[in-house]
């Protein structure tokens, strides 16, 4: 039997070899880049979920402030409704009272725009 050539053997076998490697590189290469997009993909999914979350929960609190403050507007409203009833009956209750401190106020209005 014939002595194997070492040589012949690794060139040929070699050359299949790193023919075979090199596919498998470019297989793992683009398996990677397959990876990296859908990563991609899933990074933009959940931040576009939470931008939507964010967006959400500044909305609501944005709702609950202006309802706070509507709140607010009719708290002082009915205040000052109660004040002009509670007013308008003390002055039906003292009329002469009512119209000496009219009076009064006036007179200082009066001495306060000369100066």
């Amino acid at each position: 039997m014939p002595a194997a050539n070492p040589t012949t053997d690794f060139t040929r076998n070699g050359t299949g070899q790193n023919s075979a490697a090199s596919k498998d590189v470019e297989a793992q290469i683009q398996q990677l880049r397959d990876d990296i997009a859908a990563l991609a993909r899933s990074v933009a999914a959940v931040g576009n979920d939470k931008a939507s979350e964010y967006k959400g929960k500044a909305r609501r609190v944005a709702n609950d402030a202006a309802d706070a403050s509507m709140q607010m507007v009719e708290a002082a409203r009915d205040q000052a409704l109660s004040m002009e009833k509670d007013l308008e009956r003390q002055i039906r209750t003292n009329p002469i009272q009512a119209v000496a401190i009219a009076a009064g106020v006036g007179f200082l209005f009066a001495l306060l725009t000369r100066r």
